[in-house]
């Protein structure tokens, strides 16, 4: 009986390990999202500093080499501009087999980021607030990335939708698995 005892607690014990691990690995991969979304953020910010028209960056603020100047495009990630690196997302912040969001270290080939103009309430009236997804992530993840930008609480299903009540930043699952995206508003009225 006391072995059986002693057997049990150890497997509740390494249990319990295993969840405080996995909690702090999500915690840990949220920081990083949100990480990567101020360093987007301030990019965009440095372009427009740079002249780039806010009006353009949803069509025109390229996430992959080969940006032509000639038709206004920019690439965020140019290393001669140096308006941001291109990060590399550790595995546990993506759902299995996800390939990086922000594409290989090269080109950005296979990049799955986007910028979309939408109306989010609260934020603007149109349809000109320009938002960043970065989709592919852990609904842990997700979850603590919404813990720490929008103080809810860690058991809280994230929104089906970008912006809802206002949010300027945050992470939605808008698939049936869960997947949740990241997203942040880099711009507001843009129109």
């Amino acid at each position: 009986v006391i072995i059986a005892v002693v057997v049990a607690a150890f497997s509740l014990a390494n249990r319990d390990s295993q969840n405080n691990a996995d909690n702090e690995q999500a915690r840990v991969n949220g920081a990083f999202v949100l990480k990567v979304g101020n360093d987007i953020q301030t990019g965009v910010n440095r372009a427009i500093a740079d002249g780039f028209a806010t009006s353009d960056i949803a069509d025109k603020l390229l996430l992959i080499d080969g940006a032509d100047p000639a038709l206004g495009e920019l690439d965020l990630f140019d290393a001669t501009l140096r308006y941001v690196a291109r990060p590399q997302f550790p595995p546990t912040a993506l759902i299995p087999d996800a390939e990086q969001p922000f594409g290989d270290n090269e080109t950005g080939a296979g990049a799955s980021v986007t910028f979309e103009s939408v109306a989010i309430d609260g934020v603007g009236g149109a349809a000109d607030d320009v938002l960043l997804y970065i989709p592919d992530l852990r609904n842990d993840v997700c979850r603590r990335i919404n813990v720490t930008a929008n103080n809810v609480l860690p058991t809280a299903a994230p929104p089906e939708a970008a912006g809802e009540n206002g949010a300027r930043e945050g992470c939605f699952a808008a698939t049936a698995d869960g997947t949740g995206t990241y997203f942040r508003v880099v711009a507001t009225d843009v129109g």
